[in-house]
């Protein structure tokens, strides 16, 4: 057993490394295809990058992932390296998954390039989605969260259907800044690959290292670099939106029986998306009390609030990344000792304390701004 667990964790840092090596390659390549086409993520009021960037990052994700991943399984088929996790009985989710994420994938391509309304959009979601619940992996159980342990199936097929739709249009929303979506998914992918690991999934603890693979040198170019920078656009987004989800799932779903967390697994899996789910719902709350339409765009996000506060672009994204690990390690730890629901609640109450003094802070900055150019008129006024 021990031998079989060294053996996939040297196929999952191999696997890893060519997901880094192949990403490397193919953006640099990306970045001149997009420049010669003129393929720009064009600047506007709300957006704070001022010369044309290229959008098509995200183009390379799922060619990546299919690709280093199906050389991972040939190593296990061909060296035979089984595992407690039943391989053979998760091909037709691993399959399934696929014929999902090619859809996604098509969609965010075909959203980048030309638009797709977001009617559309919603059912070609609901589609993929489809794919994951229809392969068995939805939510059975929520472990305590709310006092719900084991759910009807119907009530969780739906859950699951709304939860993969949200995440994914989640992670699609918070993409507002350079590195923020790519480096809120490199931590909750960390953690999701070692709980793969522990539960001894050894497939999906491979895609997710082969994610981070990927996520890392796009990070570099998106974050980091001076001169050749690049955004995901919506087919990068989307597509790591969709796989999140189907990470959520497959871990609270049939969970092996080792006691890795021991209560509010469902919590667990969740808070490491905790910001922009959290996001996303203040946002399209706010929209609505205001009479639009739950997905119009404007400058309501966290990340937008904060550069607006003056923090700059690149240390609100580390602001963000930090506290989204520190809320995946605080409530592992807390998960040992209190209640589900009381984690919860602390979970709650400290996004809804900190939105709520971003807020005051920005209203603030405005009526000290609005005074300024009050008394700069009247100044004005009186020399003339």
């Amino acid at each position: 057993m021990e031998e079989i667990k060294l053996y996939n964790i040297v196929i999952i840092v191999i696997a890893c490394v060519i997901a880094i090596i192949i990403e490397m390659m193919l953006l640099p390549r990306v970045i001149y295809i997009a420049k010669k086409k003129r393929l720009f993520d064009l600047p506007d009021k709300r957006k704070k990058h001022s010369c044309p960037i290229p959008r098509l990052g995200g183009i390379t994700f799922t060619p990546v992932i299919l690709l280093v991943a199906l050389f991972s399984l040939f190593l296990r088929f061909r060296f035979q390296i089984w595992d407690e996790e039943l391989f053979f009985y998760r091909i037709p989710e691993i399959l399934l998954l696929v014929c999902g994420l090619l859809v996604i994938y098509l969609l965010g391509a075909k959203d980048d390039l030309v638009g797709v309304g977001f009617k559309k959009k919603f059912a070609i979601q609901f589609v993929a989605s489809l794919c994951i619940v229809g392969s068995g992996v939805y939510i059975d159980n929520l472990y305590g969260l709310l006092g719900i342990y084991e759910i009807p199936d119907i009530i969780g097929v739906l859950l699951s259907i709304g939860l993969i739709m949200f995440t994914t249009n989640a992670i699609n929303l918070i993409d507002g800044a350079d590195g923020l979506a790519s480096g809120v998914s490199l931590v909750a992918l960390v953690m999701y690959g070692i709980l793969f690991g522990l539960y001894g999934m050894w497939t999906y603890a491979g895609i997710a290292f082969i994610m981070i693979g990927l996520l890392m040198p796009f990070f570099y170019y998106n974050f980091f670099h001076p001169t050749r920078k690049i955004f995901m656009g919506d087919t990068g987004s989307l597509t790591l939106g969709y796989m999140l989800a189907f990470m959520i799932l497959r871990l609270v779903k049939y969970p092996p029986s080792v006691d890795v967390v021991p209560s509010g697994l469902l919590l667990l899996v969740l808070v490491a998306l905790f910001i922009p789910l959290f996001d996303a719902l203040k946002v399209m709350f706010v929209r609505i009390s205001m009479g639009r339409a739950p997905f119009s765009p404007d400058r309501n996000h966290i990340h937008h609030k904060l550069i607006d506060l003056g923090i700059s672009k690149k240390r609100t994204v580390f602001v963000i990344v930090l506290t989204s690990t520190f809320l995946i390690v605080s409530n592992w730890v807390l998960l040992s000792y209190l209640n589900c629901n009381i984690v919860l609640v602390l979970d709650l109450g400290l996004g809804l304390l900190i939105n709520m003094f971003i807020y005051r802070r920005t209203r603030q900055m405005q009526q000290v701004k609005g005074d300024v150019v009050e008394i700069e008129a009247e100044q004005v006024l009186e020399k003339e």
